[in-house]
């Protein structure tokens, strides 16, 4: 197949898929943040709100842009140096704000549905506040070297470029930040912490763990949602690291590589995009909300998953 035939059915899944993926998952973290909003001084449902929030930036800065770059088939970071060096920063920054909170999220979890109090009363909402702070401050100055490493390099008779000047920030982009704080970490975290939460629902009682099944199936529909978008991303990224460096690639290779990484990119949104759905299917009190909302029953408030674990404690 040609350079050509593969770049066009890139971008012609990337607009299709791309769009679809965008509206489905920006309203339904629209509708998460409306329906949780009266809980928001719950730990866990804040949390949740946050995640909302920083699902829709990331939404738009990251798919929206690939999906309006593939429609008009211009891309603004090989005409504007403003663009080029923002574009990755706040990419990048926005996707591991994103997977910081649902991890604290997960964490929350396995405290909350611990049996000794000592853990549980790590949980408050100071601290939760106090962690999504720091968790954003330390993302915002992590990546402050792609702006400042970051050109758009033009060429006579060759196309613009725009990429990092440095090669140990290029090293540290492809071996480490990619690979492992947006991929593995993430991972290992929410099966960890899944896992321990699961666990402790096993050792509580029938009643306490008939009440917490939503959490236990909130976090294994999140870590499948994070496996399935964020492995493939590190994976692909890893190996385009370690062979970029290993030989110099013809152009059918180069073409072959981004078609691949057009449906890759694609995918790597599903875990911004699908939290609204996660908590569809693994919570009966959520569903009975959005029915409510969308048949016009306002009268009933939505009891999210915070207060159901919140309350007992």
């Amino acid at each position: 197949m040609s350079t050509t035939a593969l770049a066009t059915i890139g971008s012609q899944f990337t607009i299709y898929a791309g769009s679809i993926l965008f509206s489905l998952g920006f309203s339904g973290n629209l509708i998460t943040i409306y329906l949780f909003r009266s809980m928001r001084h719950i730990p866990v449902t804040f949390i949740l709100i946050i995640l909302s929030i920083a699902n829709c930036i990331s939404l738009i800065v990251g798919l929206l842009n690939r999906v309006v770059v593939a429609i008009v088939d211009i891309d603004p970071t090989l005409i504007s140096p403003v663009w080029c060096k923002l574009r990755v920063y706040t990419g990048q920054t926005s996707v591991l704000f994103c997977q910081s909170c649902a991890c604290l999220a997960s964490i929350n979890c396995f405290l909350l549905t611990n049996r000794q109090l000592r853990w549980r009363r790590h949980v408050s909402l100071f601290k939760a506040r106090l962690c999504i702070i720091i968790a954003g401050l330390f993302w915002l100055m992590h990546g402050l070297f792609n702006p400042f490493l970051t050109e758009l390099i033009i060429m006579k008779d060759k196309s613009p470029t725009c990429s990092l000047t440095s090669l140990i920030a290029s090293n540290y982009t492809g071996f480490f930040l990619r690979p492992i704080l947006i991929g593995i970490f993430p991972i290992c975290t929410l099966s960890i912490f899944g896992t321990l939460t699961y666990q402790n629902l096993k050792q509580l009682s029938h009643r306490r763990q008939f009440e917490q099944q939503t959490v236990c199936k909130m976090l294994l529909f999140q870590m499948i949602a994070y496996v399935s978008g964020t492995l493939p991303y590190a994976s692909f990224y890893a190996y385009q690291s370690i062979t970029t460096a290993m030989y110099i690639k013809s152009s059918l290779e180069n073409a072959e590589e981004n078609y691949i990484l057009n449906f890759i990119n694609i995918i790597f949104y599903m875990p911004q995009a699908s939290p609204f759905y996660v908590y569809y299917l693994s919570s009966k009190f959520f569903r009975k909300q959005v029915k409510d909302i969308f048949s016009c029953h306002r009268h009933n408030r939505i009891q999210p998953v915070g207060r159901i674990i919140h309350e007992q404690y």
